[in-house]
């Protein structure tokens, strides 16, 4: 379905520039018809110098678009490298409390993985459900009883990773509810207008309508992978945290389909 949506959305951007390009170029031979010996050299030199800065905005905004796209694909990684990093501490530190605090782990991870990152595509921020997730884990962990130097250790380490994790929610939250680059487009969509401007001075031949078509296509291209990159949560560019999708595949998932299985027969047992 994710393929099909950025399928369909990425042909509706190639459609949309190209009928904007044509449009343009169309209207800009109805209402502007008189030229001159000098009207080509002039709408040459005024073209280039429009692609020049249009070039420069595009290029300025995509690769940010691009790093900040990387930069939560990054901290959705840190984010499950810190939940396997408590999840193994917990292991050493042993005791009773080591199904408990793991099987909690399990379930801030589902969440996470699944529900939060719709929620953040969606615009409806972090959910309450993960929070309260993650602050039971963190409860768990600040009452453990260390007994002796090597578990105070790991006792610190797994409250500095669950801070840690407490951070990469709030940053993954911003990044979602990052809008500057709207202002990104009134700019760009004006932008290819004024540079499909200038070819009127070209007959309309086959020749000449098919580079339009490909300068169009290509604007297409462009703006629609800067959409894409625009919010790593929602469809077409959505992120799937592979990481946390693998640690739940993994020992992490399989100790909580263990809790639930526990959950489901203390209820038939007291039933």
């Amino acid at each position: 379905m994710g393929l099909l949506v950025s399928l369909l959305t990425g042909l509706l951007f190639l459609a949309a520039a190209v009928a904007l390009v044509l449009t343009t170029y169309a209207l800009a031979r109805r209402f502007m018809p008189e030229q001159d010996d000098k009207t080509a050299d002039a709408a040459s030199s005024i073209g280039f110098r429009i692609a020049a800065l249009h070039g420069l905005i595009l290029a300025l905004v995509y690769a940010q678009e691009l790093d900040d796209y990387k930069t939560v694909r990054q901290i959705l990684t840190n984010e499950a490298v810190a939940i396997a990093d408590i999840f193994n501490d917990m292991r050493r530190f042993g005791g009773a409390e080591v199904e408990t605090v793991q099987a909690g782990l399990a379930d801030y991870l589902q969440i996470a993985a699944t529900d939060e990152l719709g929620s953040l595509g969606d615009g409806d921020g972090l959910l309450l459900a993960g929070w309260r997730r993650w602050e039971n884990v963190y409860e768990n962990l600040l009452n453990l009883e260390s007994e002796n130097e090597r578990q105070r250790f790991l006792q610190q380490t797994m409250l500095d990773r669950s801070k840690q994790i407490a951070s990469f929610r709030q940053q993954r939250e911003a990044a979602a509810s990052d809008n500057y680059s709207s202002l990104f487009w009134g700019p760009a969509i004006i932008g290819v207008i004024l540079l499909a401007i200038p070819y009127y001075v070209f007959r309309p031949t086959r020749s000449h309508l098919f580079l339009l078509g490909v300068f169009g296509l290509y604007s297409g291209v462009i703006l629609f992978f800067i959409y894409a990159f625009a919010n790593p949560f929602r469809e077409p560019g959505k992120l799937i945290a592979p990481t946390m999708n693998e640690l739940l595949d993994g020992e992490i998932g399989a100790a909580q389909r263990l809790s639930i299985l526990r959950l489901e027969e203390h209820s038939i047992a007291i039933g």
